[in-house]
């Protein structure tokens, strides 16, 4: 027992690094029709997107959010932010209806179809970028899109020993929660 014991301390560490590893995910950038930044810490990944677009990385900006309190809209705050950040209004489509990552993709997916696009990055904080990989493919697949996914640093969570710190702890452990309530079937 006391062999299972210390080896189960000496891995601990490895094992918990991996658990916030797996969560961030990053596909290699490639051209898309659109950045996608859905609600959450908006600037950063606001200012990813102007990247995108002023690289010629991505062509259009949609933005899916929705309400969070006192009558606030997260995708209109980001659409101020764009334009604030310099993105022509013209190429900024806008879903402000969405209420989870679900919703999110399922925003997204209409307001590329409604400008024929078929390919989008979704830009989202790191330890976000597995479940939001996970569910934009499953419904852009229903649509015919191409989803690719992006970590965007936003300052509040740190994947290096992530264990160690309570906001790191709480945010790792509701993806899970979350991840396997989506695979599960829940929303």
């Amino acid at each position: 027992m006391a062999v299972i014991a210390a080896i189960g301390y000496v891995i601990r560490e490895p094992l918990l690094q991996a658990a916030g590893d797996f969560l961030v995910v990053s596909d290699r950038p490639v051209p898309v029709d659109a950045a996608i930044v859905i609600g959450g810490d908006g600037v950063e990944r606001i200012a990813a997107a102007r990247r995108l677009l002023d690289e010629g990385r991505a062509r259009w900006l949609v933005l899916s959010g929705g309400p969070y309190g006192r009558g606030l809209n997260s995708a209109t705050l980001m659409h101020r932010q764009a334009v604030a950040a310099g993105v022509t209004p013209e190429r900024i489509l806008v879903d402000d209806r969405a209420e989870s990552t679900s919703d999110n993709a399922e925003g997204a997916a209409r307001r590329m179809a409604s400008r024929s696009l078929r390919s989008g990055v979704v830009l989202t904080s790191p330890y976000h970028t597995r479940r939001a990989g996970v569910i934009f493919a499953r419904v852009f697949g229903h649509h015919n899109l191409e989803a690719r996914v992006m970590a965007v640093d936003d300052g509040h969570f740190r994947v290096d020993r992530w264990w160690t710190r309570a906001n790191d702890r709480r945010l790792v452990v509701r993806e899970y929660l979350k991840l396997a309530a989506f695979l599960g079937g829940a929303r």
